[in-house]
């Protein structure tokens, strides 16, 4: 797979390249070492988190172009992943289309090799080891177990929730900084959501 993102970077203006599951798990990265496997992890699960919500807003999503001042995202959706290219604002997308191309069927097939996991295997992750923990990080907390206790897709329960808040949910961990007007859209996105109030 890494091989594939190589050949996928070689596009000019192409920074790195990553594929991830639609769970948020990183599955390969091309990216310089300057990108730290933490960050890349971080927006596997953030993909994940708002892809799900964005799709039931939007219907079904052939590809993300994310323009940005000096950069540009592209995220191309797969059969049980996404591939997510990194690059220059001049990149240019006629000419990545092209490649990628040629490069989704063979990332397909390499996908298609892995056991897909129920969906029931897949937990909200445990409770940290710590006397305390912020608002925000236990209100994540209370609407994986609503989650969880109603039987719902996670993902995408939580990338609604997501789109609503502003921000998304895999970026709250246990030493995130309370603030009270995140705390506050939060409950309302996740009471709106899930139907029920999370406070």
């Amino acid at each position: 797979m890494r091989t594939l993102l190589g050949q996928l970077n070689s596009v000019p203006g192409v920074v790195g390249s990553l594929v991830c599951d639609r769970e948020g798990e990183l599955l390969a990265h091309a990216f310089p070492p300057l990108f730290e496997t933490s960050i890349l992890s971080a927006a596997a699960t953030i993909l994940a988190d708002c892809r799900a919500g964005l799709e039931t807003i939007a219907g079904h999503i052939g590809l993300l172009d994310m323009r940005y001042a000096h950069a540009r995202i592209i995220v191309r959706p797969l059969t049980r992943a996404h591939l997510l290219l990194l690059g220059a604002a001049s990149l240019n997308l006629h000419l990545l289309s092209i490649s990628t191309s040629v490069a989704v069927p063979k990332l397909e097939k390499l996908l298609s090799a892995r056991p897909e996991l129920p969906a029931t295997t897949i937990v909200a992750p445990p409770a940290p080891a710590v006397a305390t923990v912020g608002q925000l990080y236990a209100a994540v907390r209370k609407i994986d177990s609503i989650i969880e206790r109603k039987r719902l897709d996670r993902f995408k329960m939580r990338g609604q929730i997501a789109l609503r808040a502003g921000f998304g949910l895999g970026f709250i961990d246990a030493d995130t900084p309370d603030d009270p007007e995140m705390l506050s859209k939060l409950e309302a996105a996740a009471s709106a959501v899930l139907g029920e109030p999370i406070s």
